[in-house]
């Protein structure tokens, strides 16, 4: 344990389990202004107020004296693809866990022989702005063959991203994700029932896409997210003959193939001009009327992926090094139930619950 109480912990440890400073300072039985000045550094902590907003949070005493550094709310490391009416609350939870869960990963990368040579930065400016061109660059890089991309999961972890199955708690985000070299790209992605197989591939691709393209916010960067995941996930040269005399049960066949959904191949035969704007939008207003407006027909649902690597890294430290669950714990600064909940959940499912308050 470090010899410095560090607010930022304090501020993270209480946004990671979806308080206000209101909400902790009632929990704690103090007053507000009694957090405010611990988390703006303007006073000191005793022993006993610590270990009571240990309990109260549920983090050891260590992870209040991590030195860490701490990405706050609305930094721009943090990429989403979310829907309009997600609370600020949710999303600054979201941000303190990523936080969180970076610390983790990068002290169990300490002792495992993980690079990621696969991520480097490309600027759009130096593509002309043809965002495709870099979505083809990924797949060179990449070797992934023609075609549909197998197991886009695989892809990203084999290249040494680092994905993580989660509940966020609604189903108005489907993924953050951030790269704070020399850590590897981190990629959350929602484990929400209702968020399917396909919009999870296209979800993860709009951040393989922020995180390789966007080391600042540029204007029009989710737009661009989508063009990249769009030409990752149905490149133009291999789809566009088969996106000819298009319906609904033909989208329906080329949404197995090419496992992204209904809607990413309509946009995609739009972008690609090889429908009209107003066929777009009959074919889009007829999927809906069919259908839920959130899902597609579940006969058409593809299978989830499920990421492997972070599992490989926690049993590495268990089997491989000896680590205790109690040692693995102490190392990256959780209690011993929260590390079992969040890396050691049976099955094998990377997810963890986030209980975010209402």
């Amino acid at each position: 344990m470090k010899d410095q109480f560090n607010p930022e912990m304090l501020i993270l440890a209480r946004e990671s389990r979806g308080h206000t400073q209101g909400d902790l300072a009632r929990l704690l039985a103090v007053k507000q202004g009694t957090v405010s000045k611990l988390e703006g550094g303007m006073m000191p902590i005793s022993l006993d107020l610590l270990d009571k907003i240990s309990r109260v949070l549920r983090y050891p005493r260590s992870f209040f004296f991590q030195t860490e550094k701490v990405f706050g709310f609305g930094s721009s490391v943090f990429y989403h693809r979310k829907r309009q009416g997600l609370p600020l609350k949710h999303l600054r939870q979201l941000h303190a866990e990523l936080n969180i869960r970076r610390f983790a990963v990068k002290k169990l990368l300490v002792a495992a022989e993980i690079e990621h040579f696969g991520f480097r930065h490309y600027d759009p400016a130096e593509y002309d702005g043809k965002i495709e061109l870099i979505a083809r660059a990924i797949r060179s890089a990449w070797r992934l063959p023609p075609g549909p991309i197998r197991n886009l999961t695989e892809a990203i972890e084999n290249a040494g991203g680092v994905i993580i199955r989660c509940d966020f708690g609604t189903r108005k985000a489907d993924a953050i994700s951030e790269w704070v070299e020399p850590s590897p790209p981190l990629f959350f992605v929602n484990s929400s029932p209702e968020i399917t197989g396909d919009r999870i591939r296209f979800s993860l691709g709009h951040e393989l896409g922020h995180v390789v393209m966007h080391q600042f916010p540029v204007p029009d960067m989710e737009d661009q997210a989508d063009r990249f995941a769009a030409e990752l996930l149905l490149p133009a040269r291999e789809i566009a003959p088969q996106l000819t005399r298009l319906n609904l049960p033909k989208l329906a066949a080329l949404k197995r193939e090419w496992k992204v959904s209904i809607g990413a191949l309509i946009e995609q035969a739009a972008r690609l001009e090889m429908i009209s704007q107003s066929q777009r939008s009959r074919f889009i207003s007829h999927l809906r009327s069919t259908t839920h407006s959130y899902r597609e027909p579940e006969e058409t649902d593809i299978p989830i992926e499920t990421p492997s690597l972070l599992d490989e890294l926690v049993q590495t430290h268990l089997k491989g090094l000896g680590y205790s669950v109690s040692e693995i714990s102490a190392m990256i600064d959780e209690f011993e139930p929260e590390f079992t909940k969040k890396y050691l959940p049976a099955p094998k499912v990377l997810q963890f619950a986030l209980k975010l308050s209402s």
